[in-house]
């Protein structure tokens, strides 16, 4: 796919969706800019107008470029093509290509973890309830999620989840849709819609950081990040650090901030009080305070884990991380 055609994704807009602040216009003459490709919606885009509001840009001395995508994929393409400078992905999807010698590379957003969230009055609270159970998964089979609990229910319980569940995939607004209407028993989802269902009455079983230390990694492991390429890195180096100073001290204010969230309210889509307070909380919980060896030894841990479980079509056959994969000069 072209990059042309990847913008191309990018759909019409028929209504005008909440604004997202603009990065301040006014800055430095000897700013430099970021070009990052984004998704309008979701976590990055309150990070982005924070940075915004509070002129972080300014402050750390970068100028932040904007480039709104349809999708993961436009936003892949759109990084190798050069059309943007960063893009938001996994470290799986980097460790991936640099086997085909991209040098694409890896600093983290965030530890935000989906969960397994099943009915106030269920009767399911171990993995080995699930035998029999309908049960709705976000993403597709080899979603990260879905591929951990598996793994799990398989040491813990000598169960293989997709052998004995009745498995539907699907987008998340169609599964939390599902489970209202009862033709659900449990659904496995990202972090902002297992917040929603929490505020309608439905309960989080188990999350994907539960999950991953009952196989044996202790410490907070990010899947999502700040993707760019290490030759680009180097070349502006120091408006890379100001990005990634400015994004933890938005994560910061987020963190702290009351205030902050109901200046955001519109941007987060939430309706009304408690669902803003609710999803404002899982932000929180999954914002990560650590990021250095013992992390990234985790994340190695984790890739053996999923490598077993998935094979080639997830980690490119590969069972080990692909050197450079995370940003050598990223740790805090």
């Amino acid at each position: 796919m072209t990059l042309a055609a990847a913008l191309f994704l990018l759909p019409a807009v028929t209504h005008a969706p909440p604004a997202m602040a603009q990065p301040s216009l006014a800055q430095p003459s000897l700013a430099q800019s970021i070009r990052i490709g984004a998704l309008k919606f979701g976590s990055v885009a309150w990070e982005f107008d924070v940075i915004a509001h509070h002129r972080l840009d300014r402050k750390h001395g970068f100028s932040l470029d904007i480039v709104p995508l349809a999708s993961t994929q436009a936003l892949k393409v759109a990084l190798q093509a050069g059309g943007v400078d960063v893009i938001l992905a996994d470290w799986l999807w980097v460790s991936r290509i640099r086997q085909s010698g991209s040098d694409v590379t890896f600093a983290p957003y965030g530890a935000w973890a989906g969960a397994l969230m099943v009915p106030a009055a269920s009767k399911t609270r171990t993995l080995g309830d699930l035998a029999g159970l309908r049960i709705g998964v976000a993403g597709g089979p080899i979603n990260k999620n879905w591929l951990l609990l598996q793994a799990l229910a398989a040491k813990e319980e000598g169960l293989r989840l997709a052998d004995e569940m009745e498995i539907v995939f699907a987008a998340p607004p169609l599964l939390r849709m599902e489970m209202q209407t009862g033709r659900l028993d449990a659904v496995l989802t990202y972090w902002q819609d297992a917040a929603m269902l929490q505020t309608i009455g439905f309960r989080r079983m188990i999350d994907t950081a539960e999950v991953a230390r009952r196989l044996g990694v202790s410490r907070r492991v990010p899947f999502l990040g700040y993707v760019f390429s290490s030759a680009w890195a180097e070349s502006r180096r120091d408006a890379l650090r100001g990005f990634l100073a400015a994004s933890r001290e938005a994560k910061a204010i987020l963190r702290h901030s009351d205030a902050e969230w109901e200046r955001l309210a519109p941007l987060t889509r939430t309706d009304g009080a408690t669902q803003l307070h609710t999803v404002r909380d899982a932000y929180r919980r999954g914002l990560l305070e650590h990021w250095g060896e013992e992390e990234r030894h985790a994340a190695e841990a984790l890739f053996g884990v999923l490598s077993g479980v998935a094979g080639t079509p997830l980690t490119g056959g590969q069972t080990r991380l692909a050197p450079g994969t995370f940003w050598a000069e990223d740790r805090f």
